[in-house]
């Protein structure tokens, strides 16, 4: 998955616009944080609400108080690259070739895009292995194939455990039954 699929509009104000200008919009907006572009809708850096309320007047210029970015994105950037990146923000934003801002990923999209990944909420069983090494899960794959599972995710758990999520198990006795005897 890619973080243009998660992202969602920046909400931004030109280099020009005053502090106060700013202020008014992430109060409209309820933002914590705002981006802030030149002419050309490139990025420039952010403002923190904190920031925008310990600017020493109003009438200020935004690109005098704003702090550059120093990690960003691209709509092509995995998400995996995007969850860690996320651990140091509340939002990232995310830019073009030529760094004209085009959207935000904020944490809360990062967490829909992961329940995504790992389907979450779906419906089906999970299993959990802890196999002694890849074989055993191939193992596993196989006698999920045989029964017709539908494999829905492969997650990794502590520890080298393996969770499978599969969907169409009928009997998910016996299938436990014969993944044992598989793994043995």
């Amino acid at each position: 998955m890619l973080v243009r699929e998660w992202m969602t509009p920046a909400p931004h104000v030109p280099a020009t616009a005053s502090v106060g200008e700013a202020r008014e919009r992430a109060e409209a907006g309820n933002l914590a944080v705002l981006f802030v572009v030149d002419e050309q809708g490139r990025l420039k850096g952010f403002l923190t609400r904190r920031a925008l309320a310990a600017a020493p007047s109003p009438e200020l210029p935004v690109e005098k108080v704003l702090t550059p970015p120093q990690d960003v994105l691209t709509p092509e950037d995995p998400i995996e690259r995007a969850a860690v990146l996320l651990g140091h923000y509340l939002v990232l934003p995310v830019v073009d070739g030529e760094r004209h801002l085009v959207g935000v990923l904020s944490k809360d999209r990062l967490l829909q895009a992961l329940a995504h990944l790992a389907a979450l909420g779906e419906e089906g069983l999970r299993i959990r292995l802890r196999p002694r090494g890849p074989e055993e899960v191939y193992r596993a794959l196989a006698v999920l194939a045989a029964e017709r599972a539908t494999l829905v995710a492969v997650l990794r758990g502590c520890e080298g455990e393996v969770i499978l999520h599969v969907q169409g198990v009928r009997d998910p006795q016996a299938l436990r039954q014969k993944l044992e005897e598989a793994l043995r």
